[in-house]
């Protein structure tokens, strides 16, 4: 009986210990500000999706389509202003973007915007299997609205 509880012990500090080491290497592990996360989180947008243009008019039709979806996929971390304080927002390491800033939004095309909101970057998820095209269009016709 002694013998199984010191095996039990053992194999439980190795998975444990598994477990530990397996979390420090996964992108959406919890770390201290600023460790190790920067690299992987840079945005490398393409040329080819930075030049592409919106087909959908900013309607206010699409931008309450927009707002819908931004409140259902995105709000818990960008927060429902846009400005990243969601309630996701203090658990990432990495914040979400505040997407209520004139200067940096107006600096990124509707392609690139497209482009992040289908392929994500850790911790933001990809969308291009849950949304459709249309569906990221309208978001990007919503997000618009944010930093005016």
């Amino acid at each position: 009986m002694r013998g199984e509880g010191l095996v039990r012990l053992l194999w439980g500090i190795a998975i444990i210990g598994a477990l530990v080491l397996l979390g420090r290497e996964h992108p959406l592990a919890f770390r201290a500000p600023g460790e190790r996360f920067v690299e992987q989180n840079r945005w490398n947008v393409p040329e080819s999706a930075k030049r592409m243009k919106n087909p959908i008019r900013a309607t206010s039709a699409s931008i309450r389509k927009g707002k819908s979806l931004f409140a259902e996929y995105c709000a818990m971390c960008h927060g429902d202003r846009g400005k990243g304080d969601g309630p996701m927002a203090e658990a990432l390491e990495t914040k979400p973007g505040d997407l209520t800033d004139r200067a940096r939004m107006s600096a990124q095309s509707d392609g690139e915007l497209f482009w992040k909101i289908a392929k994500g970057n850790p911790p933001m998820p990809d969308f291009e299997k849950t949304l459709s095209r249309e569906e990221i269009w309208h978001l990007v016709n919503y997000i618009r609205t944010l930093a005016r």
